[in-house]
C-alpha cells in the first residue's frame, strides 16, 4: 500500500513537471476567466457616466435612491502597465469599435496586465466604488475622505469588483486626424496616420531621469501637432523614436488644453515610411514663399524648399536663441524656432517649408519652424546691405532686410544701448532701436555723435531697427541735435490701480506723479507666480513695450490680451501673464541684474494662498478692483505697509469684482 501511494505520488509530479516544461521561461500565461457570471442591473459605460452631475457620485448612495440592490458595468481593456507606461491604473471603453465613452479604474496595484490584458472584457462591481472626474477624465474608485474625488481600490479588493470576463476581443482603435479628436475620445483608443516626430534623433524620454516627458509629433497630413507622453520609469524611455513617420496607436488623454498619446510600448509606433511629410521639394525664392501669406496664420501646403543667408547675429545676444532673420536675393523674413537653434551669421541655409506657417507677431511677418526642417547648412555670404533713407526706413516696405540709414544720431546720448532707443536724422523723426539687456554691448554708451547705422528693419507694432552689435553704428560727424536728453535717476512712479476681475478682465495701472514725460526704457514689472522659486527675487521680467511713455499727471495700462473691449481701449501694452490673486508684481527702475524697487503690488515672499489681505479685506487682490488713495503720490517700497490692515491705515480702496469704473483716471 506504501508503494503504491508512492508511485502515484510520483505519478502527479511527473505530470506537473512535463506540463510546466510545455511553457518556456518567460513566456506568459493568462489564467482562465472560468466560465461568465451574470450580472443584473448591468448598465453600458455610457450609462454610468450619464449619471454624473459632478463632484462625487457615490454609488450605495445612489442605490438607496434608485432602489436597486447593486450596479454594474462592463468595458473593454486598451491598457497595459506591462511597460511601465501606465501606473495603477485600468484603462476601459465601452466598445470594441467606435467606443462613445472611456475611463480609468484607480487600482492600487501594479502587474494588472496578467489578469485583465488588452481586449479583455471586464465587469465592474460598483457597489461600493464611486464616479469622479479629474479635468476631463472620468475615473473609478474608492471615494477619498474628504469627499472630493476617488482614491485607488484597494489591491486587496479590486478583484472583488472587477471581474474578467471569458471574451478577449479584437480592439479597432479610432482612426482620426488630430484636428477630428474631442473629449469624447479621451481615455479611448486611438489611431493616428502620418504622423512624424517633429525632431529627429530623439529618444521617448529622459534616459537618466525619472520625470515624465513630451515628445510633440507632426502630421503629414494635416501639418497639425499632438504630444505623445512617456513614462520615466517605462522600459522603453531610452529607446529611440524611429526617424521615420507611419502611424501611432495609443490611448488618448488630456492635459489642460493639450492632447496627449499614451503608448502601451513601442509597438504602437508603426513607422515604416521614410521621414518628411515633403521629400524632394522645389526650390521656390524667398519672395514666392512670403507672397503665400494671406493676412491670417497661413500653412505652407506644397513641397517647397528656400536657400537663404542667416544675417541676425546670435553669438552677441541682441536676438533670443529662437529667432534669426534670413535673406536671399528677393526677400527677407524673420525666423523663429520651436526650439534652440545653432546657426552662425553669414550661414547659407536650405529650409524645407512644406507644412510650416506663416504668421504674424506684433507686426512682424515670421516663418515658424525647427531644427528638423533644416535640410543643409553651409558657410555663405553676407548680403551687402541696401543703403535707404529715415523716411524709407518709416514705412515699414524694407521689413527683415538688412540695410544701412545714413545721417541719424540717438535722441539721448545720455543712455547706453540696452532698452529701447530713439533714432532721429532731424531731431524729430524717430525710429526705435531695441538692444536685449543681456546683449554683449547692453551697458556701452550709445554714440554721441552722427553718421550712418547698419541693421535689420524689424516690426513691434510699428518699424524698428534691430542692430547687432555697437560696431554697427558708424557715428563720426559732429552731433547735431543740441539737448542731449536724458535725466539722472527714476521718477517715483507707482501703481495706481489693479484689478482681477471675472474672465480675463485684469489690468495693471501705474501712475506718473511727476511734470515730466518719463521715458519707461529703464523701468519694468517683474513677478512672480504664486510662491516664488526663491523668495525675495522676482521669476520673470517684464519689460514695458518699446518706446512707451508716460506723460506728466497720466497713466499706463497693463490689459490681459482678452480683456473685454472697454479696458482694451484704454490699454496701451497688453500681457497674458497677470495675476490671478496670488501673483506678486514690482515696479522698479534698472535692468534684470540690477534695479531699484518702486512699489510693491503683491510681494515676493512665499504663497500668499489666495490672495493678499488689504485694507482688512481678505484675499483682496482676488476677485477685486484696487484703486489707489488719491492721497498717494509716490510707491511703497513696503507692501504690508501700503495693504495696511484696514481701510484707514491702507493706501488702497477694495473695490467690488469688475467695478472698472476709475480705471484711466486719476
Amino acid at each position: 500500500m506504501k508503494n503504491l501511494t508512492l508511485y502515484r505520488i510520483f505519478a502527479i509530479l511527473f505530470v506537473a513537471i512535463s506540463f510546466s516544461s510545455c511553457v518556456k521561461d518567460g513566456d506568459f500565461v493568462i489564467p482562465s476567466a472560468g466560465e461568465d457570471k451574470q450580472y443584473t442591473n448591468l448598465k453600458s459605460l455610457k450609462e454610468i457616466t450619464d449619471l454624473y452631475t459632478g463632484g462625487v457620485l457615490d454609488f450605495d448612495e445612489y442605490i438607496k435612491t434608485s432602489g436597486d440592490t447593486e450596479i454594474n458595468t462592463y468595458g473593454y481593456v486598451i491598457s497595459n502597465d506591462r511597460a511601465g507606461n501606465f501606473y495603477k491604473t485600468l484603462i476601459i471603453q465601452d466598445e470594441i469599435v467606435n467606443p462613445t465613452v472611456g475611463l480609468e479604474v484607480r487600482i492600487d496595484a501594479t502587474n494588472l496586465n496578467a489578469m485583465y490584458n488588452v481586449g479583455r472584457k471586464v465587469y465592474i462591481k460598483l457597489n461600493g466604488l464611486s464616479l469622479s472626474k479629474y479635468f476631463t477624465t472620468f475615473q473609478i474608485g474608492v471615494k477619498n475622505a474628504a469627499g472630493t474625488g476617488t482614491d485607488r481600490i484597494k489591491d486587496t479588493d479590486y478583484i472583488n469588483h472587477i471581474d474578467r470576463s471569458s471574451e478577449i476581443a479584437e480592439l479597432i482603435p479610432t482612426n482620426l486626424k488630430i484636428g477630428e479628436i474631442t473629449d469624447n475620445h479621451i481615455n479611448t483608443l486611438v489611431k493616428i496616420d502620418d504622423l512624424q516626430s517633429e525632431q529627429k534623433g530623439l529618444t521617448y524620454a529622459d534616459p537618466n531621469s525619472t520625470f515624465s516627458v513630451n515628445r510633440t509629433f507632426k502630421s503629414c497630413a494635416t501639418f497639425e501637432s499632438i504630444i505623445m507622453r512617456t513614462s520615466g520609469f517605462s522600459d522603453f524611455k531610452s529607446l529611440p523614436i524611429p526617424d521615420k513617420k507611419g502611424s501611432v496607436t495609443a490611448v488618448l488623454n488630456k492635459f489642460s488644453s493639450d492632447y496627449q498619446l499614451f503608448i502601451r510600448d513601442t509597438k504602437d509606433v508603426d513607422f515604416t515610411q521614410e521621414y518628411g511629410c515633403f521629400n524632394n521639394p522645389t526650390l521656390k525664392t524667398l519672395a514666392d514663399v512670403k507672397a503665400l501669406f494671406t493676412g491670417s496664420e497661413t500653412t505652407i501646403t506644397e513641397s517647397y524648399k528656400i536657400k537663404v543667408v542667416i544675417t541676425s547675429d546670435l553669438a552677441k545676444s541682441n536676438i533670443s536663441n529662437r529667432n534669426a532673420f534670413a535673406q536671399d536675393a528677393s526677400a527677407a523674413i524673420a525666423l523663429r524656432f520651436s526650439e534652440a537653434y545653432n546657426l552662425n551669421i553669414g550661414d547659407e541655409v536650405e529650409i524645407a517649408v512644406g507644412g510650416l506657417k506663416l504668421s504674424e507677431y506684433n507686426g512682424l511677418l515670421q516663418l515658424n519652424l525647427s531644427n528638423s526642417d533644416i535640410i543643409s547648412k553651409t558657410a555663405g555670404t553676407l548680403p551687402t546691405p541696401e543703403v535707404i533713407t529715415f523716411a524709407q526706413a518709416l514705412t515699414g516696405d524694407y521689413e527683415s532686410k538688412l540695410v544701412t540709414i545714413e545721417g541719424v544720431q540717438f535722441k539721448d546720448i545720455t543712455k547706453t544701448y540696452s532698452g529701447s532707443n530713439l533714432l532721429t536724422s532731424d531731431c524729430t523723426n524717430e525710429l526705435t532701436t531695441y538692444v536685449r539687456s543681456d546683449a554683449t554691448f547692453a551697458t556701452t554708451n550709445v554714440s554721441d555723435k552722427k553718421g550712418a547705422i547698419t541693421g535689420i528693419m524689424s516690426d513691434f507694432n510699428g518699424p524698428q531697427i534691430y542692430i547687432r552689435d555697437a560696431s554697427d553704428v558708424n557715428f563720426t560727424e559732429a552731433y547735431a541735435c543740441g539737448s542731449t536728453g536724458g535725466g539722472t535717476g527714476p521718477v517715483d512712479l507707482f501703481f495706481s490701480e489693479y484689478a482681477e476681475g471675472s474672465s480675463n478682465n485684469k489690468y495693471l495701472e501705474i501712475y506718473n506723479p511727476s511734470t515730466e514725460t518719463v521715458d519707461l526704457t529703464k523701468y519694468a514689472f517683474p513677478s512672480v507666480s504664486n510662491a516664488p522659486s526663491t523668495v525675495g527675487q522676482h521669476e520673470f521680467w517684464n519689460e514695458f513695450s518699446p518706446g512707451a511713455t508716460i506723460a506728466p499727471g497720466g497713466v499706463y495700462i497693463i490689459a490681459h490680451p482678452s480683456a473685454n473691449a472697454a479696458i482694451l481701449a484704454k490699454a496701451n501694452q497688453t500681457h497674458t501673464y497677470l495675476s490671478n490673486g496670488d501673483d506678486g508684481y514690482a515696479l522698479v527702475y534698472g535692468s534684470e541684474s540690477s534695479y531699484t524697487v518702486l512699489d510693491w503690488l503683491g510681494d515676493f515672499n512665499g504663497d500668499p494662498g489666495s490672495g493678499w489681505e488689504v485694507a482688512g479685506v481678505a484675499n483682496a487682490t482676488k476677485d477685486h478692483t484696487l484703486v489707489r488713495k488719491s492721497s498717494v503720490m509716490k510707491g511703497n517700497t513696503s507692501w504690508s505697509a501700503s495693504a495696511g490692515t484696514d481701510a484707514a491705515n491702507s493706501e488702497w480702496e477694495v473695490k467690488a469684482q469688475d467695478d472698472f469704473s476709475s480705471l484711466g483716471v486719476r
